[in-house]
């Protein structure tokens, strides 16, 4: 029955994993991981206040929310408490933020090049009056 009472906020366990629920997606939803405290800092890091914490029923207080969204299917989460609508809406717009950040990596530049400009040129190294091609080129010769 708790498996119904997966709804924005919601926190869940997938796995060991603990994740707090943004949106859902029908038979998904869109959740992003709780991280221990002495992980590494990541830019799409939000800390949350103690009692925020403590009314999510959470047993550790020394955890941070990554604002990375995750896809999970609902039948395989667990909820173990819930976390209110302020700080669903503070979680969504890092979590949008950090899409975009990532959005933006993966795109290219339109100043890119799409081909290096040492492409296509061959170097030439001449010594005694003869001409010493690259290897490539020797081989290109040689067969």
């Amino acid at each position: 029955m708790e498996r119904f009472n997966i709804v924005p906020g919601a926190v869940v366990l997938s796995g060991r994993q603990t994740m707090i629920v943004l949106w859902d997606e029908g038979p998904d939803v869109i959740a992003c991981p709780l991280v221990s405290a002495d992980e590494a800092l990541h830019r799409a890091d939000h800390s949350l206040e103690w009692h925020e914490l403590v009314d999510a029923g959470l047993r550790r207080l020394d955890v941070r929310c990554r604002a990375i969204p995750c896809q999970r299917q609902v039948l395989s989460l667990r909820a173990i408490g819930c976390v209110d609508e302020a700080t669903v809406k503070r979680l969504r717009m890092m979590a949008q933020r950090e899409w975009k950040h990532r959005f933006q990596e993966s795109v290219p530049s339109s100043k890119v090049r799409a081909k290096p400009r040492h492409v296509g040129k061959t170097t030439a190294v001449w010594f005694d009056g003869c001409s010493m091609s690259s290897r490539r080129e020797e081989r290109l010769h040689m067969g």
